[in-house]
């Protein structure tokens, strides 16, 4: 059984600006770039909270991610900076769910998402998550 996250807060966790990569032939950024923008927000939030990603390397820990979802409210365009938001929204024995939000610098939201992640070690089996980092995420 997964416990939900009280607040589900969302903290800042990092700024990008959007490169002519991540957008279509009308300089809007194209909705599969979003999904590395979570990437970067998940990354980001793990480090902030001591918990950066070769740490669960170094204990044969992984994250796998087992499902996506983004709601797209707006759109950015090229050379856009862009806010990323994240935090952790439920956490289970072996899963997890982190929830996102990009917005523009004025504070207008573009879009929103989740991705869902199980722990997995070197063979790729499950395995539950350390105490010590359950408690980390609240």
């Amino acid at each position: 059984m997964s416990k939900s996250v009280e607040s589900t807060s969302l903290t800042k966790v990092a700024n990008y600006r959007v490169v002519f990569a991540d957008c279509d032939p009308m300089r809007i950024v194209y909705y599969g770039s979003y999904f590395r923008m979570f990437e970067i927000g998940r990354a980001e939030l793990f480090r902030s909270l001591g918990h950066a990603f070769p740490d669960y390397i170094e204990r044969g820990l992984y994250l796998a991610v087992l499902g996506t979802s983004a709601r797209y409210h707006r759109p950015a365009r090229y050379d856009d900076i862009v806010d990323i938001y994240a935090g952790v929204a439920s956490v289970g024995r072996a899963r997890l769910q982190v929830r996102y939000e990009i917005k523009a610098a004025d504070g207008t939201l573009l879009v929103s998402g989740t991705t869902d992640h199980a722990i997995l070690d070197d063979d790729g089996r499950p395995q539950r998550m350390p105490q010590e980092i359950r408690d980390s995420f609240g």
